[in-house]
């Protein structure tokens, strides 16, 4: 007991390293998902199961798992004042604690003395993956909570006919299946396996019907929730024109794995290396398999079954486990609790209990060695959250604001730290024009407040931009951070300028040639000089003028059916023509609002019926190759022509 008490002092004091800080450490894409949807929760007062995960446009809604952890979380900061980041580290540590007594339980069933199961429960303690994710802003303690609860209640329901165990059993079942259902199909393997052997021992004096109607009403509940969440949440992604990839179906093969991917080399390459290296020391590992043999055979029997369920899910869930070492938080206590029943045996062998003394100690410091070399120097480091992109767009964007963000995936992380709803462009819809004008469709009725483009070249979404532009972004970049460019409303561009200047520490920097909008009138132009977006104001020019002087700013009218150049006085354009004899041809329209004047004015500003009067050409020196024209009025230069 003194062991498991120095073990689980080590754990709450690692536990509690960086706990001020804000940011996630350990998979951050996958905490920031569950933070957002918590923080959105929260905000909005959103405790539905059509619960807010803000990251793929409209409907806000793309649920993953029930939000029971998420809604916990929410209650826990708002009753503790502890805050958010704080909140959901107290749950999920909460969760992992409260599972402990579920392994001392469950120890019983091998024969275990309660006096040396504290020396199992201290090798799980002291395992540096449950030091480092026990307290992520993660479901996965909670899923395992209720999972290991339920196969310890369901054994001691039906053997003991105790309908106390019994609703334990539902009710536990049914939080795992609802809050992470592998979990669940994890802790049905050994309750199968215990329940067909139950049933096979009953044939002889009939009991096994009874077990069975027991065994039937335990896992009814649990069965029949996760089915109805997973239908359920089916249907609320279905409404997101962007979270088709989420749905059940979509992702069968991932979850599942297929022949291939249950049996690749690569992705058995990378799970040995999660469990080496990212669960505990792997020498322990192999210490405690040659030990077994060695001093512990009674112990063979429960150990190999146990390590089969490690196992198990890496074969189940071949992808998952392969690319997410938080998932090992499911099994990795089946493996602890397979080496600590290698250290209980030797300790039950006269003979051997030196040894068991020493491989305890072993096992529980090697583990703590290894936490403080491979996880500690990630989690001590305390940070406000974020980086200088989502600083950024925190401070110069409004909170009921969405962020467009493509070149990121669907990743959490910038949405969660800017804490603004984002539509995310996935690489399979950025370049699908009718997707992302569905996505956008969707937004009616809410106001933009940024672009991000991040990899590739802004340009590459230039479709994307110009429809941005319609609803009040600046077609231009203003910002850069590191591989992203940020466009931002054009009516705040000096309180752009101003957070660059502040903020230039955070990395974040003002774009070479960035423009204040509506700043081309009273002053000479060249039109080589100006950004793409401001070059097209002249697409309809043959040739397009070299320079330009507006009174006021230069824009583009539409004059029926066409476009038209306005040339309210003064307006002055040179062009740049080759030598020899030129014709130059031009329409001049008015606009209708031109002649809406009071009785007696003059209806037009000096261009009637005889415009020409009104036309002054300058043609220079022969050897030079400028041309000069001037003009005003209040009509434009009709787009589909040559014009002036």
């Amino acid at each position: 007991m003194l062991l498991f008490v120095a073990g689980l002092g080590f754990h709450g004091w690692g536990a509690r390293v960086g706990w001020t800080s804000r940011n996630l450490p350990g998979v951050e894409y996958r905490q920031a998902q569950t933070a957002l949807s918590a923080f959105f929760i929260g905000r909005e007062d959103n405790f539905t199961l059509e619960y807010p995960t803000p990251v793929l446009g409209k409907p806000w809604s793309v649920p993953m798992e029930f939000p029971l952890y998420q809604w916990s979380v929410v209650v826990t900061g708002r009753v503790t004042g502890l805050g958010l980041t704080k909140a959901g580290r107290a749950v999920s540590l909460a969760c992992f604690y409260l599972m402990l007594p579920g392994v001392f339980l469950l120890l019983g069933r091998w024969g275990v003395a309660p006096g040396r199961r504290w020396l199992v429960l201290a090798a799980v303690v002291t395992c540096p993956l449950y030091i480092f994710y026990g307290r992520a802003f993660l479901i996965e303690t909670m899923a395992l909570m209720f999972a290991l609860w339920f196969w310890v209640a369901f054994e001691r329901a039906v053997k003991g006919r105790h309908r106390g165990w019994l609703l334990v059993a539902a009710l536990a079942g049914t939080g795992a299946g609802l809050v992470k259902v592998t979990t669940l199909v994890l802790y049905l393997l050994p309750a199968a396996a215990w329940a067909i052997g139950r049933l096979r021992q009953g044939r002889a004096d009939g009991r096994w019907r009874t077990d069975l109607r027991w065994m039937g009403v335990a896992v009814m509940l649990p069965f029949a929730a996760s089915l109805w969440w997973i239908w359920k949440a089916d249907q609320i992604k279905a409404r997101n024109p962007l979270a088709d990839f989420l749905s059940a179906g979509s992702l069968r093969d991932f979850n599942l794995g297929t022949l291939a991917t249950q049996l690749s080399p690569e992705l058995w390459a990378m799970k040995w290396r999660l469990a080496s290296e990212e669960l505990t020391w792997a020498p322990l590992l192999a210490g405690t398999g040659v030990l077994l043999f060695l001093g512990a055979r009674h112990r063979v029997r429960p150990a190999i079954f146990c390590t089969l369920l490690f196992v198990s899910p890496l074969l189940i869930f071949p992808v998952l486990y392969a690319y997410h070492d938080y998932y090992y938080v499911a099994n990795a206590v089946l493996l602890l609790v397979a080496a600590g029943l290698v250290v209980v045996g030797l300790v039950e062998t006269p003979r051997w209990r030196w040894l068991g003394v020493v491989a305890a100690l072993t096992l529980t410091g090697g583990q703590a060695c290894r936490y403080l070399e491979h996880y500690y120097p990630s989690q001590r480091g305390v940070s406000p959250g974020g980086n200088g992109q989502s600083e950024a767009l925190r401070a110069l964007t409004r909170p009921g604001e969405v962020v467009v963000i493509a070149g990121q995936d669907w990743n959490s992380m910038t949405p969660y730290y800017a804490q603004r709803r984002a539509l995310m462009l996935r690489g399979d819809v950025a370049d699908n024009e009718a997707r992302i004008e569905l996505a956008l469709h969707q937004l009616e009725g809410e106001r933009i407040g940024a672009l991000v483009v991040t990899g590739k070249s802004w340009r590459h979404f230039s479709n994307l931009v110009r429809q941005l532009a319609d609803h009040g972004l600046a077609p231009e970049p203003w910002l850069e951070w590191e591989e992203s460019v940020l466009f931002l409303p054009q009516d705040r561009w000096e309180e752009t300028m101003d957070y660059a200047r502040r903020s230039a520490h955070t990395g974040i920097r003002a774009m070479a040639g960035a423009r204040a909008p509506g700043k081309l009138g009273g002053a000479w132009h060249r039109l080589g000089d100006l950004a793409p977006a401001e070059r097209r104001l002249f697409a309809s020019f043959r040739p397009a003028p070299e320079r330009f002087l507006t009174t006021f700013e230069p824009q583009v009218q539409g004059i029926g059916p066409d476009s038209a150049f306005s040339v309210h006085p003064w307006t002055r354009l040179v062009f740049r023509l080759p030598p020899g004899p030129h014709r130059l041809a031009g329409a001049v329209w008015f606009t209708p609002a031109a002649y809406l004047v009071p009785p007696g004015e003059d209806p037009t500003d000096g261009v009637g019926d005889q415009s020409a009067r009104n036309v002054a050409w300058q043609r220079t020196a022969p050897d030079q190759a400028d041309a000069g024209f001037s003009g005003g009025s209040s009509g434009g230069a009709r787009e589909g022509r040559p014009a002036f």
